[in-house]
Formats: structure tokens, C-alpha cells, sequence
């Protein structure tokens, strides 16, 4: 039987956006599968079986924009693809409306999270705008779909997910923190005073570590750096950096406290966090700000939740150390069975894209 042939088009170079590359790592089997994205400098991650093109990230803003849409329909001429996965970028919609009878999907990962009303507002009737070009759309909450108030008949949840870990979690008898991710708008030094305030009081009864893994603006490095250097938390507050998944597995593994820490806000609210999936799916309680989404995720099985503030985070830390005895790993890993990465895109996402392919 001849495979149906898939192309995957994302800016985010191969392998950093977590979604696309367990998309491709789970279809690859069953589709000739291209991915199409900028050459961002980053280290190159590789698939066997999956074709991987890239676009070197060269000129101002407007030159390169211009340059990835030349990139994308130049590929459009010289492949005839069964279906299209389009990850939501700025003017995505001239894809469509230039693609002729192609099958595209509109993928929403996020709404805007800017700070700035008017902007955050702007950019969210801006992805409205785009998604009324499409008749397929895919998104990441159903919640998220009532606040961007897009056309729910056109959309398809696909959520997030993760991988089981295995040989993961060191116990719970420790207090081992781990945190993965962005530093930008996440108020991350709040976390670092909460944890200092939970150490001065309880370091002496139980071995404390808390390892940061990510980047943000200089502004945002430089809140999160000044705030260990000023608590005097150096020799066990680390800051990493950007490192991609596989080259901090062992950090999973050793770690049993996750933090999920989001602002909660309007913007935050409907944008289910990664980091509370992978931490959850290798064995550690997760202590993650009480959005909806994360709300929806995080329960007396597999985490706490708390406010975002520091007090807050330091009572979420002294309730882990008071029940960290009722907390089991298998429990906590199969507390989100469901969305774990497999199950996701062969019971989800695959049924989804054999069905438009059919109807087409």
C-alpha cells in the first residue's frame, strides 16, 4: 500500500516544538513525512524516515517573511502532498488562500500571551482573522477555542502530551525542583524567593536542589540570576540555560518536584502548559499555578496547586513536605495515561487525518 505523503510546516527549527516532533515520530510508519522550518542555529535533531528542510534565518523581519513564503510554495510546486499541517504564524492564511485545491490544516498552539492588552487583543482577532480562511482547524484546548471565539464546527481538539519516562523519579523523600521552559512573562525569581523561604526554614531537615532549564529576554535572565545571587542560593539554585529534551533527561530523572509557574491571567488561563505533562508522565508531583487548564490537570494524586506569588509557592513547597509520604509513583504517572504521546497521535491525531484524506 502507498503511503500517503505528509508535509509538516512549522517556523520553529526541527525538534524545539515539542508537539510536531512526537507527530513525526509516531506517523512516520504510516506517511512519507517532509517538515518544512527555519535553521535557527540550534543543534540539529534528527528522525530517520523524515525529510527535514530548512530555511537559514538570514535578513530583517520583512526579507525573511518573504523568504519563507517563497520556501513554503516553491515546495508546494515540486511535491504533491496528501495533506498539509500548517502551524498558525503571522499571515498563515496566504498559504490557503494561494494553495489552490491543496488539503491544509490550521494548527492553533497558542493564543496571544502578551502583557499589553491592546496587543494581546490585536494579535488574537489578528489569529481569528486568519482561521476563517480554513476549513480545518486543529487547537490545543477547547477552552481556547470560546476565547479566541473561533468557529468550534471547523475544530478539532488535539492536545498536549508526553512520554513515560522510564527508569525516572529518585523518591519523594527529597526535595528535588526542575523547572523546563521559558523565562519570558513567567515571573520565574518568584519561585526562587518562595524556595528560599521554604529552605531558611526547613533546609535542615530535608536535602533541597532546584535546577532551571530555559531562556528569555536579558531582562528576564538577569531578574531570575540576580535573585539566586542575592538569596545566596548558588551552590543549589542552578540556572542552565536553553538545553533541548534529550539533553536534560537525566534532570527528569532525578528530579521529583516539576514547576509549572504561569501568571494567572485571562491570557494564561486557556493555554495548557507542556511542562505539566512531562513532568507528571516521568513520575514527579507537579506544583503548577492554578489556571484552568492547569486546574483541569492537577489533582491530590499527582501535584498542588498555587497561587502566583511567591508566599504562595513557599506554602505549596511546605505542603509538599508534609504529605510527600502519600504520594505514589504510580499514581502520579497514571493520573495522565491518556495523554501520553502514542496515544495521542495514534487514537487522536492519525483517525484525524485519515478522515480528511478520505473525504477529500
Amino acid at each position: 500500500m502507498t503511503k500517503k505523503k505528509l508535509l509538516l510546516i512549522s517556523p520553529s527549527q526541527f525538534g524545539y516544538l515539542t508537539d510536531y516532533y512526537f507527530y513525526c515520530k509516531y506517523l512516520k510508519d504510516e506517511y512519507v513525512i517532509t517538515f518544512l522550518c527555519f535553521d535557527e542555529s540550534l543543534k540539529k535533531i534528527s528522525i530517520s524516515s523524515v525529510t527535514v528542510k530548512y530555511l537559514p534565518v538570514d535578513g530583517n523581519r520583512i526579507l525573511r517573511y518573504i523568504r519563507w513564503l517563497k520556501f513554503i510554495f516553491r515546495e508546494f510546486r515540486q511535491q504533491d502532498y496528501d495533506i498539509i499541517f500548517l502551524y498558525s504564524f503571522k499571515f498563515c492564511s496566504l498559504l490557503k488562500i494561494f494553495s489552490g485545491s491543496r488539503l491544509l490544516v490550521l494548527d492553533i498552539r497558542t493564543g496571544s500571551v502578551k502583557e499589553n492588552y491592546l496587543v494581546n487583543t490585536i494579535q488574537n482577532w489578528r489569529l481569528r482573522f486568519e482561521s476563517y480562511f480554513f476549513n480545518q482547524i486543529t487547537i490545543i484546548s477547547k477552552g481556547l477555542i470560546n476565547h479566541l471565539k473561533i468557529n468550534s464546527s471547523k475544530c478539532h481538539w488535539l492536545p498536549l502530551g508526553a512520554e513515560i519516562l522510564k527508569d525516572s523519579n529518585c523518591g519523594y523523600n527529597r526535595l528535588k525542583l526542575l523547572y523546563v521552559g521559558t523565562l519570558n512573562h513567567r515571573r520565574l525569581q518568584e519561585t526562587v524567593i518562595g524556595f528560599s523561604m521554604f529552605y531558611e526554614e526547613y533546609g535542615d531537615e530535608i536535602e533541597c536542589s532546584y535546577n532551571i532549564f530555559g531562556f528569555g529576554s536579558e531582562k528576564e535572565e538577569r531578574l531570575l540570576q540576580d535573585a539566586i545571587k542575592e538569596l545566596n542560593l548558588s551552590k543549589i539554585v542552578h540556572f542552565h540555560g536553553r538545553k533541548n529534551l534529550t539533553e536534560i533527561l537525566d534532570y527528569y530523572r532525578e528530579s521529583n518536584i516539576g514547576v509549572c509557574y504561569i501568571p494567572i491571567t485571562p491570557y494564561f488561563d486557556f493555554q495548557p502548559p507542556t511542562k505539566t505533562f512531562e513532568y507528571i508522565l516521568a513520575g514527579m508531583v507537579c506544583i503548577g499555578t492554578a489556571t484552568v487548564e492547569n486546574s483541569n490537570l492537577i489533582n491530590d494524586e499527582n501535584g498542588i496547586l498555587c497561587r502566583d506569588t511567591s508566599e504562595s509557592f513557599y506554602e505549596a513547597l511546605q505542603e509538599y513536605h508534609q504529605k510527600r509520604h502519600l504520594f505514589k509513583y504510580d499514581s502520579v504517572v497514571s493520573s495522565l495515561e491518556d495523554y501520553r504521546w502514542d496515544k495521542i497521535v495514534n487514537g487522536n491525531f492519525k483517525p484525524y487525518l485519515n478522515r480528511l484524506m478520505d473525504n477529500a
